[in-house]
């Protein structure tokens, strides 16, 4: 099985995140977070919060700072 998850997934010009949905990861390229949120919102029917959404910084995922 491919670790997809754990790999930045955006295309050249976004940052990679990825938000923790109801069902597993939704991989998302954004200009910011306040954009990674937006994108996140448009794939679950949840209410989306920021403590859910984690941003690649290089060589993982870690938890975007408020």
């Amino acid at each position: 099985m491919l670790d997809t998850h754990n790999k930045p997934m955006a295309i050249k010009g976004l940052t990679s995140y990825r938000y923790k949905g109801r069902y597993g990861f939704i991989m998302i390229g954004a200009t910011d977070k306040a954009d990674g949120l937006k994108q996140a919102q448009r794939s679950t029917s949840d209410k989306v919060s920021i403590d859910k959404l984690e941003v690649w910084n290089g060589s993982q995922y870690e938890r975007v700072q408020e």
